[in-house]
Protein backbone atom coordinates (compact mmCIF):
# COMPACT_ATOMS: atom_id res chain seq x y z
CA UNK A 1 0.00 0.00 0.00
CA UNK A 2 1.71 3.36 -1.13
CA UNK A 3 2.27 5.82 1.57
CA UNK A 4 0.06 8.29 0.39
CA UNK A 5 -3.03 6.15 0.32
CA UNK A 6 -1.98 4.77 3.88
CA UNK A 7 -2.55 8.45 5.12
CA UNK A 8 -5.71 8.45 3.58
CA UNK A 9 -6.69 5.30 5.18
CA UNK A 10 -5.77 5.60 8.49
CA UNK A 11 -7.22 9.05 8.85
CA UNK A 12 -10.80 7.49 7.21
CA UNK A 13 -9.69 4.86 9.48
CA UNK A 14 -9.76 6.77 12.22
CA UNK A 15 -13.01 8.25 11.88
CA UNK A 16 -14.52 5.30 11.30
CA UNK A 17 -13.21 3.84 14.82
CA UNK A 18 -11.57 0.97 13.21
CA UNK A 19 -7.69 -0.75 13.94
CA UNK A 20 -5.75 -0.99 10.18
CA UNK A 21 -2.55 -2.64 10.77
CA UNK A 22 14.26 -22.42 -4.44
CA UNK A 23 14.49 -18.69 -6.02
CA UNK A 24 13.80 -18.89 -9.97
CA UNK A 25 13.16 -15.28 -11.44
CA UNK A 26 14.68 -17.12 -14.91
CA UNK A 27 12.16 -19.51 -14.93
CA UNK A 28 9.59 -16.97 -13.99
CA UNK A 29 10.65 -15.21 -17.05
CA UNK A 30 10.69 -17.79 -19.42
CA UNK A 31 7.54 -18.71 -18.50
CA UNK A 32 5.53 -15.94 -20.08
CA UNK A 33 6.45 -17.39 -23.37
CA UNK A 34 5.38 -21.24 -22.43
CA UNK A 35 3.04 -22.41 -25.05
CA UNK A 36 2.46 -25.29 -21.83
CA UNK A 37 0.66 -22.59 -19.90
CA UNK A 38 -2.45 -20.73 -20.48
CA UNK A 39 -3.22 -17.16 -19.24
CA UNK A 40 -6.54 -16.25 -19.64
CA UNK A 41 -8.49 -12.86 -18.63
CA UNK A 42 -12.27 -12.64 -18.14
CA UNK A 43 -14.22 -9.19 -17.25
CA UNK A 44 -18.31 -9.64 -16.27
CA UNK A 45 -18.51 -5.39 -15.84
CA UNK A 46 -17.33 -3.09 -13.70
CA UNK A 47 -20.79 -3.03 -11.86
CA UNK A 48 -21.52 -6.87 -11.81
CA UNK A 49 -22.88 -7.51 -8.57
CA UNK A 50 -23.56 -5.94 -5.71
CA UNK A 51 -23.37 -7.48 -1.18
CA UNK A 52 -25.75 -6.95 0.93
CA UNK A 53 -24.67 -4.02 3.82
CA UNK A 54 -21.76 -2.79 2.00
CA UNK A 55 -22.14 0.94 0.98
CA UNK A 56 -20.16 3.18 -1.44
CA UNK A 57 -18.51 6.35 -0.37
CA UNK A 58 -19.12 9.96 -0.82
CA UNK A 59 -16.37 12.03 -2.51
CA UNK A 60 -16.04 13.09 1.42
CA UNK A 61 -14.91 9.85 2.53
CA UNK A 62 -18.38 9.59 3.92
CA UNK A 63 -20.80 5.84 3.56
CA UNK A 64 -23.94 6.48 1.42
CA UNK A 65 -27.11 4.59 1.13
CA UNK A 66 -26.17 3.10 -1.88
CA UNK A 67 -24.49 -0.17 -2.49
CA UNK A 68 -21.11 -0.52 -3.74
CA UNK A 69 -20.56 -1.70 -7.72
CA UNK A 70 -18.67 -4.42 -7.31
CA UNK A 71 -16.67 -5.64 -10.57
CA UNK A 72 -16.16 -9.29 -11.45
CA UNK A 73 -12.55 -9.73 -13.36
CA UNK A 74 -10.00 -12.76 -13.24
CA UNK A 75 -6.70 -13.49 -14.56
CA UNK A 76 -6.07 -16.67 -15.00
CA UNK A 77 -3.18 -19.26 -14.95
CA UNK A 78 -3.54 -22.83 -16.16
CA UNK A 79 -1.78 -26.06 -17.63
CA UNK A 80 -2.88 -25.93 -21.17
CA UNK A 81 -4.16 -29.22 -20.44
CA UNK A 82 -6.12 -28.75 -17.50
CA UNK A 83 -9.59 -29.93 -18.88
CA UNK A 84 -10.19 -33.50 -17.60
CA UNK A 85 -7.16 -33.42 -14.92
CA UNK A 86 -9.43 -32.33 -11.21
CA UNK A 87 -6.38 -29.75 -10.55
CA UNK A 88 -6.20 -27.92 -7.00
CA UNK A 89 -7.39 -24.40 -7.67
CA UNK A 90 -5.91 -21.52 -6.40
CA UNK A 91 -7.59 -18.19 -5.72
CA UNK A 92 -5.44 -14.90 -5.27
CA UNK A 93 -7.21 -12.13 -3.52
CA UNK A 94 -5.24 -8.41 -3.96
CA UNK A 95 -5.37 -5.69 -1.26
CA UNK A 96 -6.10 -2.08 -0.93
CA UNK A 97 -4.46 0.27 -4.05
CA UNK A 98 -5.94 3.19 -6.17
CA UNK A 99 -8.72 2.12 -8.10
CA UNK A 100 -7.65 4.24 -11.10
CA UNK A 101 -5.48 5.89 -12.85
CA UNK A 102 -4.37 8.12 -16.23
CA UNK A 103 -1.08 6.45 -17.22
CA UNK A 104 -0.02 9.25 -19.58
CA UNK A 105 -0.71 12.36 -16.86
CA UNK A 106 -0.36 10.20 -14.01
CA UNK A 107 -3.14 11.42 -12.15
CA UNK A 108 -4.73 8.96 -9.70
CA UNK A 109 -8.11 8.52 -8.28
CA UNK A 110 -10.35 6.22 -5.63
CA UNK A 111 -13.20 5.93 -7.34
CA UNK A 112 -15.28 2.93 -8.90
CA UNK A 113 -16.10 2.64 -11.71
CA UNK A 114 -13.69 4.92 -13.31
CA UNK A 115 -14.53 8.16 -15.28
CA UNK A 116 -12.59 9.24 -18.23
CA UNK A 117 -9.60 10.38 -18.92
CA UNK A 118 -9.03 7.52 -15.63
CA UNK A 119 -9.05 3.51 -16.52
CA UNK A 120 -9.04 0.73 -14.53
CA UNK A 121 -5.69 -0.69 -12.53
CA UNK A 122 -5.95 -4.31 -12.54
CA UNK A 123 -4.09 -4.86 -9.34
CA UNK A 124 -5.64 -8.22 -9.88
CA UNK A 125 -2.97 -8.52 -12.47
CA UNK A 126 -0.21 -8.24 -10.20
CA UNK A 127 1.06 -11.56 -9.19
CA UNK A 128 1.93 -13.07 -12.64
CA UNK A 129 4.78 -14.10 -10.72
CA UNK A 130 2.83 -16.49 -8.39
CA UNK A 131 -0.30 -17.74 -11.09
CA UNK A 132 2.81 -18.96 -13.69
CA UNK A 133 4.94 -20.65 -10.93
CA UNK A 134 1.53 -22.45 -9.61
CA UNK A 135 0.11 -23.34 -13.18
CA UNK A 136 4.10 -24.71 -14.13
CA UNK A 137 3.29 -27.28 -11.23
CA UNK A 138 0.02 -28.06 -12.04
CA UNK A 139 -2.48 -25.80 -10.16
CA UNK A 140 -4.91 -23.28 -11.47
CA UNK A 141 -5.05 -19.74 -10.13
CA UNK A 142 -7.07 -17.29 -10.70
CA UNK A 143 -6.54 -13.94 -9.23
CA UNK A 144 -9.73 -11.89 -8.66
CA UNK A 145 -10.16 -8.09 -9.18
CA UNK A 146 -11.98 -6.15 -5.93
CA UNK A 147 -11.35 -2.67 -6.89
CA UNK A 148 -15.28 -1.99 -6.18
CA UNK A 149 -14.09 -3.00 -2.65
CA UNK A 150 -11.21 -0.31 -2.35
CA UNK A 151 -13.83 2.29 -3.51
CA UNK A 152 -16.47 1.49 -0.51
CA UNK A 153 -16.52 1.20 3.23
CA UNK A 154 -13.83 0.00 5.70
CA UNK A 155 -13.63 -2.31 8.67
CA UNK A 156 -14.90 -5.45 8.87
CA UNK A 157 -17.72 -5.00 6.35
CA UNK A 158 -14.79 -5.24 3.50
CA UNK A 159 -13.76 -7.91 5.15
CA UNK A 160 -16.80 -9.30 4.45
CA UNK A 161 -16.91 -7.77 0.58
CA UNK A 162 -13.95 -9.43 -0.25
CA UNK A 163 -14.56 -12.99 0.87
CA UNK A 164 -17.93 -12.93 -0.92
CA UNK A 165 -16.25 -12.01 -4.09
CA UNK A 166 -14.09 -15.05 -3.69
CA UNK A 167 -17.26 -17.04 -3.17
CA UNK A 168 -18.61 -15.84 -5.95
CA UNK A 169 -15.98 -16.27 -8.69
CA UNK A 170 -15.72 -20.05 -6.76
CA UNK A 171 -19.62 -20.66 -7.65
CA UNK A 172 -18.66 -19.31 -11.22
CA UNK A 173 -15.98 -21.94 -11.61
CA UNK A 174 -17.86 -24.77 -9.97
CA UNK A 175 -20.42 -24.19 -12.64
CA UNK A 176 -17.55 -23.65 -15.21
CA UNK A 177 -16.01 -26.72 -14.25
CA UNK A 178 -18.57 -29.00 -13.58
CA UNK A 179 -20.21 -28.81 -16.94
CA UNK A 180 -18.88 -25.60 -19.03
CA UNK A 181 -21.93 -23.54 -18.26
CA UNK A 182 -22.68 -20.57 -16.21
CA UNK A 183 -21.25 -17.15 -16.47
CA UNK A 184 -17.79 -17.39 -17.29
CA UNK A 185 -18.84 -19.75 -20.39
CA UNK A 186 -17.58 -17.56 -23.62
CA UNK A 187 -15.87 -14.91 -21.29
CA UNK A 188 -12.24 -15.82 -21.46
CA UNK A 189 -9.74 -13.62 -23.97
CA UNK A 190 -6.21 -14.44 -24.30
CA UNK A 191 -3.98 -12.24 -21.67
CA UNK A 192 -1.73 -11.47 -24.60
CA UNK A 193 -3.72 -10.78 -27.33
CA UNK A 194 -7.13 -9.50 -25.73
CA UNK A 195 -8.78 -11.98 -29.09
CA UNK A 196 -11.60 -14.14 -27.75
CA UNK A 197 -10.33 -17.46 -26.19
CA UNK A 198 -12.33 -20.80 -25.52
CA UNK A 199 -10.60 -22.88 -23.75
CA UNK A 200 -11.76 -26.50 -22.32
CA UNK A 201 -11.91 -26.06 -18.66
CA UNK A 202 -14.26 -28.82 -17.80
CA UNK A 203 -13.29 -30.85 -15.03
CA UNK A 204 -9.86 -28.58 -14.77
CA UNK A 205 -10.55 -28.26 -11.19
CA UNK A 206 -11.59 -30.06 -8.45
CA UNK A 207 -13.34 -27.99 -5.96
CA UNK A 208 -12.50 -30.07 -3.01
CA UNK A 209 -9.07 -29.06 -3.04
CA UNK A 210 -9.08 -25.34 -3.28
CA UNK A 211 -6.67 -22.65 -1.04
CA UNK A 212 -6.81 -19.10 -0.88
CA UNK A 213 -4.06 -16.63 -0.91
CA UNK A 214 -4.76 -12.94 -0.25
CA UNK A 215 -1.86 -10.05 -0.08
CA UNK A 216 -2.52 -6.79 1.98
CA UNK A 217 -5.94 -6.13 2.46
CA UNK A 218 -6.76 -9.30 0.25
CA UNK A 219 -4.93 -11.11 3.13
CA UNK A 220 -7.72 -10.09 5.62
CA UNK A 221 -10.02 -10.89 3.32
CA UNK A 222 -9.24 -14.25 2.48
CA UNK A 223 -8.58 -15.10 6.72
CA UNK A 224 -12.36 -13.86 7.06
CA UNK A 225 -12.99 -15.96 4.10
CA UNK A 226 -11.06 -18.88 5.56
CA UNK A 227 -12.21 -18.76 9.20
CA UNK A 228 -14.16 -21.04 11.09
CA UNK A 229 -17.47 -18.47 11.69
CA UNK A 230 -17.43 -18.32 8.31
CA UNK A 231 -17.23 -22.02 6.61
CA UNK A 232 -21.34 -22.31 6.27
CA UNK A 233 -20.89 -19.58 3.50
CA UNK A 234 -18.77 -21.56 1.75
CA UNK A 235 -20.22 -22.68 -1.50
CA UNK A 236 -21.80 -26.10 -1.73
CA UNK A 237 -18.79 -28.05 -3.44
CA UNK A 238 -16.58 -26.49 -2.85
CA UNK A 239 -13.38 -27.31 0.24
CA UNK A 240 -11.20 -24.85 1.16
CA UNK A 241 -8.04 -27.03 2.08
CA UNK A 242 -5.15 -23.99 2.75
CA UNK A 243 -4.58 -20.20 3.53
CA UNK A 244 -1.79 -18.03 2.74
CA UNK A 245 -1.84 -13.71 4.21
CA UNK A 246 0.83 -12.71 2.18
CA UNK A 247 1.71 -9.21 4.05
CA UNK A 248 -1.96 -9.38 5.32
CA UNK A 249 -3.27 -6.41 7.19
CA UNK A 250 -3.70 -7.33 10.74
CA UNK A 251 -7.01 -7.83 11.89
CA UNK A 252 -9.03 -4.82 13.31
CA UNK A 253 -9.05 -6.61 16.86
CA UNK A 254 -7.57 -8.72 18.81
CA UNK A 255 -8.62 -9.33 21.92
CA UNK A 256 -13.11 -9.08 21.15
CA UNK A 257 -14.91 -10.80 18.28
CA UNK A 258 -11.48 -12.50 17.03
CA UNK A 259 -13.85 -15.85 15.51
CA UNK A 260 -14.40 -13.96 12.91
CA UNK A 261 -10.98 -14.06 11.47
CA UNK A 262 -9.35 -17.13 13.46
CA UNK A 263 -8.81 -20.39 11.39
CA UNK A 264 -7.63 -23.45 13.22
CA UNK A 265 -8.89 -26.17 11.07
CA UNK A 266 -6.85 -25.40 7.83
CA UNK A 267 -3.10 -25.16 7.27
CA UNK A 268 -2.02 -21.45 7.80
CA UNK A 269 0.79 -19.20 6.65
CA UNK A 270 1.73 -15.68 6.82
CA UNK A 271 4.26 -13.97 5.54
CA UNK A 272 6.30 -10.47 7.27
CA UNK A 273 8.46 -8.30 5.40
CA UNK A 274 10.82 -7.01 7.41
CA UNK A 275 10.98 -3.41 6.02
CA UNK A 276 6.91 -3.37 6.05
CA UNK A 277 4.95 -1.85 8.26
CA UNK A 278 1.94 -4.43 7.29
CA UNK A 279 1.48 -7.43 8.45
CA UNK A 280 3.19 -9.41 11.67
CA UNK A 281 1.75 -12.81 13.01
CA UNK A 282 -1.35 -11.75 14.31
CA UNK A 283 -3.15 -14.23 12.64
CA UNK A 284 -1.07 -16.98 13.61
CA UNK A 285 -1.26 -16.15 17.26
CA UNK A 286 -5.20 -16.12 16.89
CA UNK A 287 -4.70 -19.47 15.34
CA UNK A 288 -2.41 -21.12 18.22
CA UNK A 289 -4.73 -19.76 20.47
CA UNK A 290 -7.92 -22.48 18.26
CA UNK A 291 -5.55 -25.05 18.24
CA UNK A 292 -4.36 -24.80 14.39
CA UNK A 293 -1.73 -27.73 13.80
CA UNK A 294 -0.74 -26.30 11.14
CA UNK A 295 0.24 -22.48 11.36
CA UNK A 296 3.60 -20.74 10.09
CA UNK A 297 5.02 -17.58 9.47
CA UNK A 298 8.13 -16.69 7.82
CA UNK A 299 9.66 -13.33 8.39
CA UNK A 300 11.61 -12.18 4.99
CA UNK A 301 14.38 -9.68 5.65
CA UNK A 302 14.59 -6.48 3.19
CA UNK A 303 10.94 -7.19 2.01
CA UNK A 304 8.95 -4.51 1.48
CA UNK A 305 5.08 -4.12 0.71
CA UNK A 306 4.60 -3.19 -2.77
CA UNK A 307 7.00 -5.63 -4.10
CA UNK A 308 4.75 -8.52 -3.79
CA UNK A 309 2.38 -7.04 -6.61
CA UNK A 310 3.82 -5.69 -9.94
CA UNK A 311 1.60 -3.17 -10.35
CA UNK A 312 2.59 -1.56 -7.09
CA UNK A 313 6.00 -1.99 -7.25
CA UNK A 314 8.19 1.12 -7.95
CA UNK A 315 9.69 -0.84 -10.84
CA UNK A 316 6.57 -0.72 -12.53
CA UNK A 317 6.98 3.23 -13.25
CA UNK A 318 2.74 3.21 -13.53
CA UNK A 319 1.07 5.55 -11.14
CA UNK A 320 0.95 4.37 -7.84
CA UNK A 321 3.81 2.51 -7.74
CA UNK A 322 6.42 3.24 -5.32
CA UNK A 323 8.83 1.75 -2.80
CA UNK A 324 6.74 1.84 0.61
CA UNK A 325 9.87 0.76 2.79
CA UNK A 326 11.38 3.19 4.88
CA UNK A 327 15.28 4.32 3.98
CA UNK A 328 17.74 6.21 6.50
CA UNK A 329 19.81 8.89 5.06
CA UNK A 330 23.22 7.97 4.01
CA UNK A 331 22.72 4.22 4.02
CA UNK A 332 22.22 3.33 0.69
CA UNK A 333 21.05 -0.14 0.33
CA UNK A 334 19.42 -0.48 3.54
CA UNK A 335 15.49 -0.02 4.54
CA UNK A 336 13.39 -0.64 7.73
CA UNK A 337 9.95 -0.73 8.95
CA UNK A 338 8.72 0.54 12.47
CA UNK A 339 12.54 0.72 14.12
CA UNK A 340 14.95 2.62 12.38
CA UNK A 341 17.34 0.89 14.26
CA UNK A 342 16.52 -2.47 12.72
CA UNK A 343 18.23 -1.79 9.66
CA UNK A 344 18.36 -4.76 6.53
CA UNK A 345 19.42 -5.24 3.37
CA UNK A 346 16.98 -4.02 1.00
CA UNK A 347 15.61 -7.06 -1.24
CA UNK A 348 15.37 -6.07 -4.89
CA UNK A 349 11.96 -6.24 -6.81
CA UNK A 350 12.95 -9.57 -8.56
CA UNK A 351 14.54 -10.80 -5.81
CA UNK A 352 11.21 -10.53 -3.53
CA UNK A 353 9.54 -11.86 -6.17
CA UNK A 354 11.27 -14.72 -6.28
CA UNK A 355 11.15 -15.19 -2.44
CA UNK A 356 7.84 -15.20 -2.53
CA UNK A 357 7.56 -17.18 -5.41
CA UNK A 358 9.41 -20.08 -3.75
CA UNK A 359 7.35 -20.12 -0.37
CA UNK A 360 4.21 -20.33 -1.78
CA UNK A 361 4.91 -22.91 -4.25
CA UNK A 362 6.33 -24.87 -1.08
CA UNK A 363 3.23 -24.39 0.87
CA UNK A 364 0.66 -24.83 -1.87
CA UNK A 365 2.69 -28.06 -3.11
CA UNK A 366 2.72 -29.50 0.52
CA UNK A 367 -0.94 -29.20 1.54
CA UNK A 368 -3.12 -28.79 -1.75
CA UNK A 369 -0.97 -31.51 -3.97
CA UNK A 370 0.60 -33.88 -0.89
CA UNK A 371 3.89 -33.22 -2.35
CA UNK A 372 5.93 -33.61 1.41
CA UNK A 373 9.21 -32.67 -0.32
CA UNK A 374 8.47 -29.39 1.07
CA UNK A 375 8.26 -30.26 4.44
CA UNK A 376 12.10 -29.10 5.14
CA UNK A 377 11.18 -25.88 3.65
CA UNK A 378 8.33 -25.26 5.67
CA UNK A 379 9.99 -25.88 8.98
CA UNK A 380 12.94 -23.30 8.47
CA UNK A 381 15.54 -26.73 8.21
CA UNK A 382 16.48 -25.90 4.90
CA UNK A 383 16.82 -22.50 3.57
CA UNK A 384 16.47 -22.37 -0.07
CA UNK A 385 16.86 -18.34 -0.59
CA UNK A 386 19.98 -18.27 1.50
CA UNK A 387 22.04 -17.06 -1.02
CA UNK A 388 19.00 -13.92 -1.56
CA UNK A 389 17.88 -12.93 1.94
CA UNK A 390 17.60 -14.33 5.30
CA UNK A 391 13.80 -15.78 5.66
CA UNK A 392 12.97 -16.87 9.91
CA UNK A 393 11.05 -19.82 9.54
CA UNK A 394 8.57 -19.94 12.74
CA UNK A 395 6.03 -22.84 13.44
CA UNK A 396 3.45 -21.72 16.28
CA UNK A 397 2.09 -24.55 18.20
CA UNK A 398 -1.34 -25.11 19.58
CA UNK A 399 -1.53 -23.19 23.34
CA UNK A 400 -2.37 -19.66 24.69
CA UNK A 401 -0.92 -16.61 23.78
Amino acid sequence: MPRNLTALVLSLAVALGVLIAPARPAQAAAAADDPSIHVLDYDLGDAAFTVRGFHAMSPRGIPTKRLAPIELTGRVYAPADAAGRRLPLVVIAHGLFWTCADDETGELGGGWPCRAPLTAIHSDQGYDHLGRMLAERGIVAVSVGANGVNAGELGEVADRARATIVFRHLRMWRSLVTDGSGPLAGAFTDAQSGEPAEPDLVGAVDLQDVGLLGHSRGGRGVMWAAADAHRPMVPEGVRLRAVFGMAAAEPPFMDRNVRRVTVTDLPLMTWSGGCDVVGRDEYNRLARRGGNRVNINITVHGANHNNLNSRWAASSGLPGGEDDAQHPERRPGKCFAWDPGDLQDTLSFQDEQAVSSTYVEAFFARYLQGDRSFDDVLSGDRLPVADVTQVDVRRYWPGKG
